[in-house]
């Protein structure tokens, strides 16, 4: 069984992402923040960018975001940004 992080992205409009994944990556604000499960506890700035993850079946999903804050704790990701497009369908 695939170990899984449940991600969560929030905008001032609600929440508008609930997924689980394999992996995320965020644009951070220095680079690129990888998370993976068991992913030691973390808060980030984001810049504006690309929100990519992989969920259970491997399939990538993405979606732009706008500048915002990154809460990884206990396998949750929670993203709290002004801006998100809507994610693309699934791909493998």
């Amino acid at each position: 069984m695939a170990r899984l992080l449940q991600l969560r992205v929030v905008t001032t409009t609600g929440q508008t992402v609930a997924d689980e994944a394999v992996s995320v990556r965020a644009p951070g604000e220095r680079g690129d923040v990888g998370i993976l499960y068991n992913h030691a506890p973390l808060v980030s700035v984001l810049r504006p960018g690309m929100l990519i993850w992989r969920g259970a079946g491997g399939a990538r999903q993405t979606a732009r975001i706008g500048a915002g804050l990154m809460e990884v704790l206990k396998n949750r990701v929670t993203i709290l940004t002004d801006v998100l497009s809507q994610p693309t369908e699934p791909r493998a």
